[in-house]
């Protein structure tokens, strides 16, 4: 009898433990939704038409104005007054062949690529200064965006749609390695009973001081992680927008991440709703693919940066005439 009254309350905790797993285990799974307003740290009209922008280590902004006067590479302290204006379009040493991409290294330092040219140049950004580096990628390679600089390799996103990326030892003749794009039927879907491969834009980052990429999609609501050999994480996130032939379905516009973070600006919406959009949402993900924060902003952004260093997230959008730029205090 006493044994059996044992096991019925041993029965009882075990219900009752694995109902406190369960519980704790959905409460881990809610997703924090909030609306957020943005706050436009523009002070002066000195930007007529910002197109890329990062933070460098020491919190210095250093931004592509691409119709800015006296060069369109801008320098910027941390109370946003004008220290550089340097690089001009041309021919001549220093000069650019059309408006160049910007990259930072693993060491904090700005670089711009003369994409045209193959020409990459680091940026003294205290003397505004800049000093062409020795660029070893072969002219063949066209290079959209340079991810990642180390002292060893170079880390870019290729042209044309068969790699997310590729790596290239910054030795002569060193190693060269391409991570395929097209992997686990990535947007491959269902049209009138075939399957077609539709090329979509993506948006890479890599998670500083550590062999970690993520790669967001400009019409596919899709988060896709990798440490470079294989995939560790690539899920669709809401299952409701897909590429239609007949119209343009807006997923992904931007992505930055931190050590702890992958933020990513998203829309969801068909191209035709989005014609003066009044808003955005920033999807903060961790390092593993899991969904932390659905963040609705209250003004549409199609780039943005992270001064990790301070913890501010900067953003803008090109297509608006009065080039705001705002600024996110992260939490």
């Amino acid at each position: 009898m006493l044994d059996k009254v044992i096991m019925r309350y041993h029965s009882l905790f075990l219900l009752l433990f694995l109902f406190v797993i369960s519980s704790c285990s959905k409460s881990d799974d809610i997703i924090t939704e909030r609306n957020q307003s943005l706050e436009n740290i523009l002070t002066e009209d000195f930007l007529k038409n910002p197109s890329q922008m990062k933070a460098s280590s020491d919190g210095k902004m250093v931004i592509i104005d691409e119709f800015g006067v006296n060069g369109f590479i801008k320098v910027l302290d941390q109370d946003w007054k004008l220290l550089h204006s340097v690089g001009k379009l041309g021919e001549g040493p220093d000069e650019f062949s059309t408006y160049p991409s910007l990259s930072l290294g693993d060491d904090g330092k700005p670089y711009i690529f003369d994409g045209f040219k193959n020409t990459l140049y680091s940026l003294d950004i205290n003397f505004g200064a800049l000093i062409q580096e020795e660029f070893l990628v072969p002219e063949r390679d066209i290079v959209e965006e340079i991810i990642s600089i180390s002292q060893s390799e170079y880390v870019f996103r290729p042209g044309g749609h068969t790699n997310l990326f590729t790596k290239i030892s910054r030795e002569l003749r060193g190693p060269k390695k391409s991570f395929p794009l097209s992997i686990k039927n990535s947007h491959f879907q269902s049209q009138d009973n075939t399957k077609k491969l539709t090329f979509s834009s993506n948006y890479l980052t890599k998670k500083p001081n550590e062999e970690l990429y993520a790669s967001v999609f400009n019409y596919y609501d899709e988060l896709l992680i990798t440490d470079g050999k294989e995939i560790k994480f690539h899920e669709t996130l809401f299952g409701n927008l897909l590429y239609d032939t007949d119209q343009t379905n807006i997923a992904f516009t931007a992505i930055a991440s931190t050590d702890q973070n992958i933020y990513a600006i998203y829309y969801g919406k068909n191209v035709t709703e989005l014609e003066n959009p009044s808003q955005c949402n920033l999807l903060v993900f961790d390092w593993k693919g899991k969904l932390k924060e659905n963040i609705a902003l209250d003004h549409p952004l199609n780039f943005i940066t992270i001064d990790q260093a301070n913890g501010i997230l900067y953003g803008f959008n090109p297509m608006n005439e009065d080039n705001p730029i705002y600024k996110l205090k992260m939490e």
